[in-house]
């Protein structure tokens, strides 16, 4: 506990809070411009074309967003070389599991925030049928899954190259191929972490090409898939913390 206060501590000044707040501007400016364009035909969709639209936001805002996050909150470190006067008051798998859970609560906060935000958005722009509450919950707990899976892998990187460079730069092709594996076939997206924010979306597209009809429908999660997201976490976890461990400082 002492140790993941000297976390928040640490980050008061790293702007963490302006971080966040720009992530939530820059989903908010997208889905708002995104629904402004919309007719009545499309809307009537209403909470799933909301869901849906957010899983493919995800996809391309949060791989490089976690990535800033996890550096901001390890760079200090490397740039004060305190490392050893660190590991003086806690062992190498102290510190790591500090820092994963800074950074699982500032992620679960801001993606709660999110939520809340785009709930008031559909209650605002009255869309038909009942809240989802259920999914909407299970949603954010999806998002805050993938989130720290690819946070663990970030975070791994940030503590073992002092340059941020790297990290930030896995976060950039992150967000590329997040999006990018939204069109590749769903065996082929199991293999790409930054792909699991549209793999398990709740809500999928079907295209008419004959008609030309756009149809939304919710989607039950399999099982495997939620199993190897977990094991992608368990994989970044334990080769992070064990690179960090036998770190020379």
């Amino acid at each position: 506990m002492t140790l993941l206060k000297l976390e928040f501590y640490k980050c008061r000044r790293r702007n963490i809070v302006l971080i966040c707040a720009a992530i939530l501007a820059v989903q908010f400016i997208w889905m708002t411009a995104y629904f402004s364009r919309q007719d009545a035909e499309d809307l009537k969709w209403g909470w799933m074309l909301l869901l849906y639209n957010l899983s493919t936001v995800d996809a391309i805002i949060l791989p490089l967003s976690v990535a800033t996050l996890a550096s901001r909150n390890c760079e200090l470190e490397h740039k004060g070389s305190t490392w050893k006067l660190l590991e003086t008051m806690a062992t190498p798998g102290q510190l790591y599991t500090a820092k994963l859970v800074w950074g699982a609560l500032v992620l679960a906060v801001l993606l709660i925030i999110r939520s809340v935000l785009f709930l008031s958005v559909g209650i605002a722009q009255g869309f038909q049928g009942a809240i989802p509450w259920g999914r909407f919950g299970l949603f954010t707990l999806l998002s805050w899954a993938v989130s720290m899976m690819v946070y663990a892998l970030q975070q791994g990187l940030s503590l073992r190259f002092a340059n941020q460079a790297a990290a930030l730069v896995c976060g950039i092709a992150g967000s590329f191929l997040g999006i990018l594996s939204m069109l590749f076939p769903p065996a082929l997206v199991r293999c790409v972490p930054w792909g699991y924010y549209g793999l398990l979306s709740l809500v999928f597209m079907d295209w008419n090409k004959a008609t030309r009809v756009t149809r939304f429908y919710w989607h039950a999660l399999p099982a495997t898939d939620v199993a190897l997201l977990l094991l992608w976490m368990a994989v970044f976890l334990i080769a992070g913390r064990a690179l960090f461990v036998k770190k020379e400082v």
